[in-house]
């Protein structure tokens, strides 16, 4: 008796340890990655923040086409598949990526004229983008199988030690050589690159790459990427693609520097929203397993996820008229007349990312499909139509429009899931009782 209690007590005290390290190395990573920002925006013009912040959003963009929605798949077959299924499955997925990095460089040598006249961007910076995005995923990869086996000290070192190297590399590039925004790519590129070189070696150690090519998984593979991409191009075109339109209509990459600065700033409610998610998502999903449905857990579970988003939004932007003069140059100060916007669009986004439990939990992929779509397709009307006119603030603007647009849409979709959550039938009550 006395040893199960003493191995129950160890294994807590290794879960506990477990979740520690996890937490910490991602408020680690996202708190100094936003600590940066002042850096940053010192060190570099207007222009070359503006014209690293399409660079970054440019990776963005070929992210979902990247990843094709592996990391989910890889995520779930793990824990299904046997040693060696796994293993074919894994090199077979992981081609399908290298594939599409190799096509997105090939476009951007056939596109490279008109991109430069357009954006700025020399060839080495076109042929990077498609490269970093791989080597994202391949980064992502690697951090989902650490996690799914349990290795918090190698998930730490391999987090914290990325973002150490790039923020060396970036400091040593922009402030010793002098390389304005091209130090901050560099900086990327070579940190990620260790990390790619690193998860070759990991995946080898641990018997993952196989020369067993399964067809059958490519075919399944390009099937679920469908929506899983549609989702993803959805959360980009809400979020991203205003820098472009702000760069196509005012030709002018300092309006997008201070337009990205503001954006960061407002970041700060998404990454609550994410941290809030890892504590909610669980627990409505237990609720709404149960046979006999607890609909006062699932408001009360509702509420408070939105009672915190409503009291981190609203310190937010208590705290930005604060910080700004602070810790940014003057020339910053214009994203302040638009910031509110954002932090309004922010929330509402929170709001349907919480609400998308209930058709995540269903496995309704032809609503999650069609809300992608909508969203794709009212974010660029809306970006198009504000931007044109308003320049940066209409960008703001419109972000704050179409996340409320999203909000209503994802409330529509799931109307029938929240009805007996907030309007309760009494008959049916009083006939339990």
């Amino acid at each position: 008796m006395a040893v199960l209690q003493l191995k129950t007590a160890f294994s807590r005290r290794s879960e506990l340890r477990s979740v520690a390290i996890y937490t910490f190395a991602n408020f680690f990573n996202k708190g100094v990655s936003f600590l940066l920002l002042f850096y940053f925006v010192h060190a570099l013009t207007e222009k070359d923040f503006g014209q690293l912040s399409l660079f970054n959003n440019g990776i963005l963009l070929m992210t979902p086409f990247v990843s094709m929605g592996i990391l989910q798949s890889v995520n779930t077959e793990y824990f299904k598949k046997d040693r060696e299924q796994f293993a074919g499955f894994f090199s077979t997925t992981l081609l399908m990526p290298m594939i599409v990095t190799a096509l997105f460089m090939l476009l951007a040598v056939v596109l490279r004229q008109p991109l430069l006249d357009r954006y700025g961007f020399p060839l080495l910076t076109l042929l990077l983008m498609p490269l970093v995005a791989l080597f994202s995923f391949l980064n992502e990869h690697l951090i989902n199988l650490l996690r799914n086996s349990n290795d918090p000290v190698t998930y730490l070192f391999v987090n914290i030690g990325r973002l150490l190297a790039e923020i060396t590399l970036a400091v040593f590039f922009i402030s010793v050589l002098e390389t304005g925004w091209m130090g901050r790519v560099a900086g990327i590129f070579i940190a990620f690159l260790m990390v790619a070189v690193y998860a070759f070696h990991y995946f080898h150690s641990k018997g993952l790459l196989s020369r067993r090519f399964i067809r059958s998984c490519i075919r399944e593979e390009l099937r679920f990427s469908v929506p899983v991409i549609a989702m993803q191009a959805g959360v980009f075109c809400m979020g991203s693609s205003a820098v472009f339109f702000i760069e196509y209509y005012t030709d002018d990459l300092a309006s997008v520097g201070v337009f990205s600065v503001a954006l960061t700033f407002a970041s700060v409610i998404p990454v609550l929203c994410t941290a809030l998610l890892q504590y909610s998502y669980p627990r409505i999903y237990s609720l709404l397993a149960e046979k006999s449905s607890n609909h006062e857990a699932l408001k009360w579970q509702l509420m408070f996820y939105t009672g915190m988003m409503l009291l981190g939004t609203g310190l937010v932007v208590i705290a930005a008229p604060i910080l700004y003069p602070v810790v940014l140059k003057s020339s910053y100060q214009a994203g302040l007349s638009y910031f509110f916007y954002l932090c309004i669009g922010n929330f509402c986004w929170s709001i349907s990312y919480l609400l998308y439990a209930f058709m995540l939990f269903h496995k309704e992929k032809r609503k999650l499909l069609t809300a992608s779509l909508i969203s794709v397709v009212i974010s660029l009307v809306s970006n198009a139509l504000f931007i044109r006119h308003m320049g940066a603030q209409g960008a703001a603007v419109s972000m704050c429009a179409v996340y409320v647009t999203v909000l209503a849409v994802t409330i529509f979709f799931v109307r029938r899931q929240l009805k007996p959550v907030f309007f309760p039938d009494t008959n049916l009550q009083s006939n339990a009782s």
